[in-house]
């Protein structure tokens, strides 16, 4: 693992399977059968949890025999949506009830990896934030706390400013790290956000040293127009580079938009021992380290994003 190539060490457990959601929307059955194949299969060192509504918790316990004795089944479970601080807090309170009861009766065929809350559109307060991780801390799972790139009804920019400023300032007083999650895509044209808005979201994350990880429209390496949203769709290449290189060498956010909109194969530079965007390249050793930052991003299919990265790179069989 130390000797880890630079896709290697970019693929490790990058892709959380979101089968569930659309476009794929899959039946639970289908998804998890999918799931468990990857899990077994000599891929699965690039796959994350599976993610799971709330709302499907209890409905795992009949898939049992695909996981108990193998690979256990990872899950990053995604809280429930509410308006108001108040709901959000209360229906949390139960969610976190339902998944200890879990943990503790699945504990050996079921690891919970992590938490993602769809927070109420308004900028948290410390004492939100407080409240929130009084509740889950008991589950010690990673916690990503999803901003709303696509607000219009204010300044949007002081929006994503203030709500990272409040969980940066949380976490320098907690022992909690709780990190942001970014819906970058969906179905409609209009659930994609611009490049402005994402070059600015990796940039001030960056700035406040928050781990990230990305949702929906990630489906292919490098951005590109999509008939079947009749839009560009941004690239999980292009963004983990843009994000990663940022971190690492503490780009503006021109630089950080110029790579998220680079829609050309051959400036995106994969080798054996570097990976990188034009001149601007990342070791393996790197590239491990800043994964911590960079996390993952949920896509509805595993296949088709680590069989289109290895095409482009031209490296078709990349074990490890």
């Amino acid at each position: 693992m130390e000797n880890r190539s630079s896709l290697q060490a970019f693929l490790h457990g990058l892709i959380d399977y979101a089968g569930l959601f659309p476009p794929a929307k899959l039946p639970l059955t289908q998804a998890i059968k999918n799931y468990a194949a990857y899990n077994n299969s000599q891929d699965a060192w690039m796959l994350g949890p599976f993610v799971l509504p709330i709302s499907k918790l209890l409905e795992i316990r009949e898939y049992e025999q695909l996981f108990k004795g193998k690979r256990p089944l990872k899950l990053s479970i995604v809280g429930s949506k509410e308006q108001s601080e108040k709901e959000f807090l209360s229906q949390l309170e139960e969610d976190v009830k339902q998944i200890t009861s879990y943990q503790h009766m699945y504990r050996d065929w079921v690891h919970i990896d992590a938490l993602e809350l769809h927070l109420p559109q308004a900028t948290p307060t410390k004492e939100f934030l407080h409240k929130i991780a009084a509740i889950t801390n008991e589950l010690s799972v990673n916690v990503f706390c999803e901003i709303h790139l696509l607000k219009e009804d204010e300044d949007w920019r002081k929006y994503v400013t203030d709500s990272l400023d409040a969980i940066a300032h949380f976490n320098s007083e907690n022992r909690e790290n709780f990190g942001a999650k970014w819906r970058t895509g969906g179905v409609k044209a209009e659930l994609i956000p611009e490049p402005d808005r994402l070059a600015f979201a990796i940039s001030e994350c960056r700035d406040r040293k928050l781990a990230m990880k990305f949702t929906a429209g990630l489906h292919h390496p490098v951005r590109m127009n999509r008939d079947e949203v009749n839009a560009k769709m941004h690239g999980f290449l292009n963004v983990f580079l843009a994000g990663m290189l940022a971190y690492e060498l503490k780009l503006n956010e021109t630089m950080i938009k110029a790579i998220l909109i680079d829609e050309d194969p051959s400036h995106f530079k994969i080798t054996g021992d570097s990976l990188g965007w034009g001149k601007l390249v990342l070791s393996p050793k790197q590239i491990t380290r800043l994964r911590n930052s960079l996390c993952s991003f949920g896509s509805c299919s595993f296949d088709e994003p680590k069989d289109e990265l290895r095409e482009l790179s031209g490296q078709q069989e990349v074990t490890i």
